[in-house]
Parts: C-alpha cells; sequence; structure tokens
C-alpha cells in the first residue's frame, strides 16, 4: 500500500480490507499505543477533521469507521 498523508484515508482504508476479509470476528478493533505528543497531534487532527470540540482524552479515545473500531491509546511515558 502507497504511503499517503492522509491518515483518514488510509483507516478507511483499513476499514474496508478488515470489513471484507473472511473473518467473521465478534469485534474488529484496531489499537495503537502511540507516545504523548503523536496522541495529542492525532486528537487535534481528528477533532478539527470532525469539527467538533471535545476536552482531550486522558488517554485514550476512539473512532469508528464502517464497522472497524480504532483506539488510540498513549501511557504518558
Amino acid at each position: 500500500m502507497e504511503k499517503s498523508n492522509n491518515l483518514l484515508n488510509q483507516l478507511a482504508q483499513i476499514s474496508d480490507l478488515i470489513e471484507k476479509s473472511n473473518l467473521n470476528p465478534i469485534t474488529r478493533t484496531v489499537m495503537f499505543e502511540l507516545k504523548e505528543d503523536e496522541f495529542i497531534s492525532l486528537f487535534n487532527m481528528f477533532q478539527s477533521k470532525y469539527g467538533r470540540k471535545i476536552d482531550k482524552p486522558n488517554n485514550t479515545f476512539t473512532i469508528n469507521i464502517g464497522l472497524v473500531e480504532f483506539v488510540f491509546n498513549t501511557n504518558y511515558a
């Protein structure tokens, strides 16, 4: 897969591949562990793309694309 600067498009492609896989999972969850600075940057980017202003989460936030849940965590280490 070609590297792109648009993370939301990449996650949508991943979501599509997972949904079309030959699996019948109970849940479709993808988890990312991030450093604090990347976590905050990513949260701010998603917040601006979705056009909602919400409080910065303590150490996790989730977005859903199709049937796939993407979880972003940080341990602030």
